[in-house]
C-alpha cells in the first residue's frame, strides 16, 4: 500500500500540468474578496462626500440668508438633504432633515488667551453657523461578514454669518 502511494506521488512530482489551475483556485477567492471590499469602500466614500457637500451647502446658505433663523434653517436643512431649497430629490438614500443640526456659535473676534485676531470684525463677537449631521450607514455588505460593526458617518462644517 505504501509503495503504491509513493509511486503515485513520484508520478506527480515532476508533472506541471494543472499547476496554473491550482494557483488560480487558490488566488481567485482572495481577489474576489479584495474587489468586493474596494467596491464597498468606494460606496462608503461616495456617501461621505455627498453628506459633506450637503452640509457645506447648508452652512453657506445659512451664512448668507437674509431672513429669520427659523425660515433659513428650514430651507438649509432641505438644501442639505435634497440639494434644493424646496422640493428636490434625496442626495443619499435614507438621509432625512431630522438628522441635520444647525446652531449658531457666538465666537469672540479676538482670542483672549493670545490676543490673536481670529475674525476681522467691528464687534467683539462674531456669529458662526455650525451645521452637522450623523448618518448611520445602512449596510456594510461584504464587510459585515468580516465582523465590522455599524458605521456612522459624521460630518460638520462652519461658516461665518454674513446675512441677517
Amino acid at each position: 500500500m505504501l509503495t503504491a502511494l509513493k509511486d503515485i506521488i513520484r508520478h506527480f512530482r515532476g508533472d506541471d500540468d494543472g499547476a496554473a489551475l491550482v494557483e488560480m483556485a487558490i488566488v481567485t477567492p482572495f481577489v474576489l474578496l479584495l474587489s468586493a471590499g474596494v467596491f464597498e469602500f468606494s460606496n462608503i466614500l461616495n456617501t461621505r462626500m455627498l453628506l459633506d457637500a450637503g452640509v457645506k451647502d447648508a452652512a453657506r446658505y445659512m451664512a448668507r440668508c437674509s431672513s429669520d433663523w427659523d425660515t433659513c434653517s428650514g430651507y438649509a436643512t432641505n438644501l442639505a438633504v435634497k440639494g434644493a431649497i424646496t422640493g428636490g430629490s434625496a442626495r443619499v438614500t435614507g438621509w432625512t432633515t431630522d438628522q441635520i443640526t444647525i446652531k449658531p456659535l457666538f465666537t469672540p473676534a479676538i482670542d483672549a488667551a493670545t490676543g490673536t485676531e481670529l475674525y476681522l470684525s467691528s464687534t467683539s463677537n462674531v456669529v458662526v453657523v455650525d451645521v452637522s449631521t450623523s448618518y448611520p450607514y445602512p449596510d456594510l455588505g461584504f464587510w459585515s461578514y468580516l465582523g465590522f460593526g455599524q458605521l456612522t458617518l459624521k460630518v460638520a462644517h462652519q461658516e461665518r454669518v454674513f446675512g441677517w
